[in-house]
């Protein structure tokens, strides 16, 4: 299978900084995913321009997992997209991957940081834990959040199709992705910079620019596959490829969402999801009986659901529905029947007695309104008789 034509095959960088005028009509009041954080207690290490962690995070995108596999170093993939007084120096890129979504989702998310040089320090806990020894082992998380309750994680979220080609078997490889970029990033300071350069030019001696490599597409290795450009054009690196766009253009302003919110982060143990199925919602009916009180003032009001749902008159997942059901019709429909029609015949009796009490010539109706009238007749002509 291959990309769809009209399918985003790079990493998009920006000829300029977007205006706020630009941004409004992309931007969304949300989060890209939900993120789970496993638990950290040592000090990652590098192996190339790869981290070794031993955490094990797991990302919810669309109600599917993801699991994270790789973290690394890598010469910058996104520009333009954040008008701030620091240097770019490079980034690091989080790949979270799940192998059994449909065609539909990404097989591929990627979460990707600018690590810049500034005067002032901004999420720079996890990086620091490289460069200073008396830092403390974090994990990721930090990259997200740098305290409780750090929400002004913005991010750029748009999706690609990359197509690759295994040399050796000529097989192609056709891999969906999304990408969320976060500008903010990490910001450290410049001893701690020159610090980080020694430590990738260590780890890695063999490469230019302090050690700092070319992003690297895991879970496909690099130099074993070709990446597709264009028709006939295949990069033979494997290296995934940038396309600078103007923040004016339709790839920009059609294909690109800027997500406000951090990333939702999850409280469930990294091994569980915390999504409900379906079958674990319950149907709570309203109830007049249960759901409507009266407040301070005499006033009904509306009962919260949650109160409701714990209120043993009403609510529940309809296991005693067929009986609360049924109460209600005798209280709300029978009773007020039976009394109706008592009113109705009292009614009609009084009427037919006061009726032949005004006209004892008429000659007596059949029932029990007939027999009254007669013995009511009866009555008054004994009554009659005896005062004459």
């Amino acid at each position: 299978m291959s990309c769809p034509a009209d399918s985003i095959r790079t990493f998009l960088q920006l000829s300029r900084v977007p205006t706020t005028t630009e941004t409004n009509p992309i931007t969304a009041n949300t989060y890209p995913f939900t993120i789970n954080f496993g638990p950290t207690s040592v000090v990652p290490t590098f192996n190339k321009n790869m981290i070794t962690d031993t955490q094990s995070d797991t990302l919810l995108y669309r109600g599917n997992r993801y699991q994270l596999i790789n973290i690394q170093i890598c010469q910058p993939t996104h520009k333009g997209y954040l008008n701030v007084n620091k240097t770019l120096i490079a980034e690091i890129a989080l790949t979270y991957v799940n192998r059994t979504v449909s065609e539909t989702y990404p097989e591929v998310i990627l979460a990707i940081f600018p690590i810049y040089e500034g005067n002032l320090p901004d999420h720079n806990s996890y990086l620091n834990q490289f460069v200073d020894s008396n830092s403390k082992a974090v994990s990721a998380e930090t990259l997200f959040y740098e305290r409780e309750g750090d929400l002004n994680v913005p991010s750029y979220n748009y999706k690609c199709c990359f197509q690759l080609l295994k040399d050796v078997s000529s097989q192609t490889i056709t891999v969906n992705t999304a990408i969320s970029y976060f500008p903010r990033g990490t910001t450290l300071l410049p001893q701690s910079i020159q610090a980080f350069k020694n430590l990738m030019a260590t780890a890695n001696p063999k490469e230019a620019n302090y050690g700092i490599m070319p992003f690297e597409f895991l879970p496909y290795e690099r130099g074993g596959y070709r990446t597709y450009l264009s028709a006939n054009n295949w990069d033979p690196n494997g290296g995934i490829p940038t396309l600078q766009v103007s923040p004016t253009d339709d790839i920009f302003t059609k294909r690109v969402q800027l997500m406000t919110q951090s990333p939702l982060k999850s409280t469930a143990p990294a091994d569980k999801c915390p999504y409900k199925k379906v079958s674990d919602y319950k149907c709570y009916p309203f109830n007049e009986l249960s759901n409507i009180t009266n407040d301070a003032s005499g006033n009904k009001v509306v009962i919260p659901l949650a109160d409701a749902m714990s209120d043993p008159r009403g609510g529940g997942d309809n296991s005693n529905q067929g009986s609360m059901g049924w109460l209600s019709v005798i209280l709300y429909i029978v009773v007020p029947i039976i009394i109706l029609v008592g009113l109705v015949l009292m009614v009609g009796a009084s009427l037919l007695f006061t009726n032949q009490m005004s006209n004892p010539g008429l000659p007596p109706t059949v029932g029990t309104a007939s027999s009254i009238a007669n013995k009511m007749n009866r009555a008054v002509a004994a009554a009659t008789a005896i005062k004459k």
